[in-house]
């Protein structure tokens, strides 16, 4: 069964939460999958159970769970990019511009900050 989003700006409402926004910047400066309580660590976020809520929303559009953790998304990615671009973080860009050929679409240097699907693609067939 496929989870499909009803309204696309669902997407962006994750993105509405400081303390998701400190997850993402916590995978962003990692070099490997984060387990749970390391990234909780990192993020800053004392409480499991208002960490564990925040990171499965994150888990919906913007992160994946590996094996060995959790880890940016190819559009969660793209967020820290755009913000990091937006905030004239020059010393963390290189860390998240893209380089070369798009993930999603295959281009070289697409030039796109978002591929908009509406359902995460890992959660289709």
């Amino acid at each position: 069964m496929t989870d499909s989003v009803d309204d696309p700006a669902d997407a962006f409402d994750v993105l509405g939460d400081e303390t998701r926004l400190a997850i993402l910047r916590a995978l962003a400066d990692a070099d490997d999958p984060l387990p749970f309580s390391r990234l909780r660590e990192r993020a800053g976020i004392r409480d499991s159970g208002r960490f564990s809520y925040h990171l499965r929303r994150l888990c919906e559009y913007f992160v994946r769970e590996t094996d060995e953790g959790y880890e940016l998304g190819h559009a969660g990615s793209r967020v820290v990019a755009a913000t990091t671009v937006a905030s004239g973080d020059t010393e963390s860009q290189s860390a998240t511009a893209d380089t070369g050929e798009c993930p999603v679409c295959g281009d070289e240097d697409c030039g796109k900050l978002f591929h908009v699907h509406l359902s995460p693609p890992w959660r289709e067939g």
